[in-house]
């Protein structure tokens, strides 16, 4: 049944970086922002010139509990945030959830999906994704780099009010259902297929 499901989400995500690059070759844009409509409910999908992929997962990075309007407890080590950097052959789709329910996709190839987080399913996923995080932190080592996962690998980023920890494994190893990441990969795999499903709405 998992080794189903993480197929279904290699495919989901190759369908979405096919998806972002062919949107990003139709349209006639200048270096702005464009999105699919003035609907504020609605996630927008953006595509720009200039690929602003590593400028948007560093912001993410660099938000705090502060900007997300959250009250942490100060002696304990509380995960707020979860980015999730998944290389696909050559190319690297970037989820990235936050305890709110906010949630985001970007694509190193171009384009991604940004305010996910405001459709219930969406929003629902993320919280379990970060939730989940939380149970990892003894598994997970402390880190100062944001650096982006090297080949057929996953990398996770689980941001807490006592700085940044991480965790990884290959692709293989969620294949064959042997890495002790499993179950939070699943969770971030819910999140990226739940961000599809509403941009395929639009």
């Amino acid at each position: 049944m998992k080794m189903t499901y993480i197929i279904i989400g290699i495919i989901l995500a190759g369908g979405l970086i096919f998806y972002f690059t062919s949107f990003q070759y139709k349209t006639k844009s200048d270096n702005t922002q464009t999105q699919t409509d003035s609907d504020t409910t609605s996630p927008k999908v953006y595509h720009t010139k200039t690929n602003t992929f590593g400028d948007l997962r560093a912001m993410a990075f660099s938000v705090t509990p502060e900007q997300l309007g959250l009250s942490l407890q100060s002696d304990k080590t509380v995960v707020y945030g979860v980015i999730m950097d998944w290389e696909m052959g050559g190319a690297t789709a970037t989820t990235v959830s936050y305890q709110t329910g906010d949630a985001s996709l970007y694509l190193s190839s171009g384009g991604g999906v940004i305010g996910g987080g405001q459709h219930q399913n969406v929003n629902s996923a993320a919280k379990q994704f970060v939730n989940l995080a939380q149970t990892y932190l003894d598994k997970a080592t402390r880190t100062e780099t944001t650096d982006l996962t090297t080949t057929d690998q996953v990398k996770f980023y689980l941001l807490t009010n006592k700085g940044n920890f991480t965790g990884k494994d290959n692709v293989k190893n969620f294949k064959n259902n042997s890495s002790e990441w499993l179950k939070l990969f699943e969770e971030g795999n819910k999140v990226l297929t739940e961000l599809r499903i509403i941009t395929e709405k639009q």
